[in-house]
């Protein structure tokens, strides 16, 4: 009996490896051409606001799809759907560099929102099924650090990402980044089809049979106001990540690399406090509060990251943009993984059946509104940066983030009341 629990041990060891380094690998690709291919789309006669259209062109794809793959995860399982997404992860990443051989500019803004688009089809389909498989390798008292690791090696890609795509970029230009991240990929796809196991040694997630809507998701309690969090969040995080560059270089005479290293101090923040958060969950700290906690965190951030016009006495420093990126990556840290875990407690405290579908389709939910908030965030901060500067779009930003904090305190507020009476 003891051999078998030992090998039911290292086998889900493996597993949660290798989920977190799909995942990894995931969050870097989506943040690896930060750094360079705003300058080098510039350089072809593609505006900004075209490359925040570029980079946007990941969250729409995945905000069409990720929903079926959540619903249909049970299917087909979810281990085929993490395998296949990311070997089309790495395919294309692989493609898109090629694009420094075009000379066109619209045929390279046309192909890279192409491949972009390959390539969110297949993150649509690794990240339902990476959270999913995390949570079914633990019991149910440790879900929130599983699934907090999976989701913090995903800070680490996004870490790790722009300051490797810059290295790489200056010193094997624009394919180098590209081929390497989707090699290594698609490695990683065979390695999981050769050694992932997804049997009778996991944890079991019971079936009776239930059929899950959508609608059954969104009416659980506390799941819209969640989704609402994570919106906006999600719309921070992307805010910047066309303009950010040509901030830098205007203000600071930035290189590629040093860009880089500041897209990285959101990464630092991120990963190390997204696995603390996942373990205070776990000892109780309420969902809700994590996401109150979190947004002001990225309000406060935004008002100092530039700073906002009302500050501008303090003046434009570098050390000031690291310390507003690096809290947050704390505030994002706080409210992607507190609003997963309190959705997943929802629609358990629902009714709603302990599945995989379930679990699925509150993950592509969460991702849902992630993806909704990258478009938007995308397209309107290289909007914002072309009409009406840095500076004011932060401040755009933090007041909508602000709004947020007060609906999300409001609601928790409201939910202490009526368990206390």
């Amino acid at each position: 009996y003891s051999s078998i629990n030992i090998k039911m041990k290292q086998e889900n060891i493996v597993n949660l490896f290798l989920i977190s380094c799909s995942v990894l690998f995931a969050g870097l690709s989506l943040s690896l051409i930060s750094p360079f291919y705003p300058s080098e789309a510039l350089s072809k006669g593609v505006s900004v606001s075209q490359s925040g259209l570029v980079m946007g062109t990941t969250f729409i794809t995945t905000l069409i799809f990720t929903p079926v793959c959540g619903k249909y995860i049970q299917v087909l399982g979810a281990k085929k759907f993490l395998i296949t997404g990311s070997f089309i992860v790495g395919l294309g990443n692989f493609m898109f560099g090629f694009l420094s051989k075009l000379e066109d500019k619209n045929t390279f803004f046309i192909l890279s929102i192409l491949i972009r688009f390959i390539i969110a089809i297949g993150q649509a389909a690794a990240g339902p099924a990476g959270y999913t498989l995390a949570g079914k390798q633990v019991t149910e008292n440790n879900r929130g650090k599983a699934i907090s690791a999976a989701e913090a090696c995903f800070g680490i890609g996004t870490m790790v990402g722009p300051t490797l795509g810059g290295c790489l970029y200056d010193v094997g230009g624009f394919s180098l980044p590209f081929w390497v991240s989707g090699s290594v990929m698609i490695f990683m796809a065979f390695i999981g089809l050769l050694f992932f196991r997804d049997d009778n040694n996991t944890v079991k997630i019971e079936s009776d049979g239930t059929k899950v809507s959508w609608l059954d998701i969104l009416k659980a309690p506390g799941v819209p106001v969640s989704i609402l969090a994570v919106g906006f969040a999600g719309v921070a995080w992307s805010w910047y990540s066309a303009s950010l560059e040509p901030f830098m270089n205007n203000t600071f005479g930035a290189s590629s690399s040093e860009t880089g290293l500041v897209f990285m101090t959101f990464g630092v923040t991120y990963t190390i406090f997204t696995p603390a958060f996942g373990y205070l969950t776990d000892r109780g700290l309420d969902g809700l509060l994590t996401c109150f906690i979190g947004n002001s965190c990225i309000a406060l951030a935004f008002i100092f990251l530039g700073p906002v016009p009302p500050l501008s006495f303090l003046g434009s420093s570098l050390w000031l943009t690291y310390l507003a990126i690096g809290m947050q990556g704390l505030g994002s840290a706080a409210t992607y993984i507190g609003a997963l875990l309190y959705m997943m407690k929802c629609a358990r405290e629902s009714g709603l059946p302990e599945t995989e579908q379930t679990h699925g389709m509150v993950s592509s939910l969460w991702m849902v509104a992630d993806c909704v908030g990258g478009v938007v965030g995308s397209a309107a901060g290289g909007v914002a940066f072309d009409t009406i500067g840095f500076e004011w779009g932060s401040m755009v930003m933090a007041l909508s983030v602000i709004g947020t904090v007060l609906v999300v305190g409001a609601v928790f507020v409201n939910t202490r009341v009526c368990l206390n009476r």
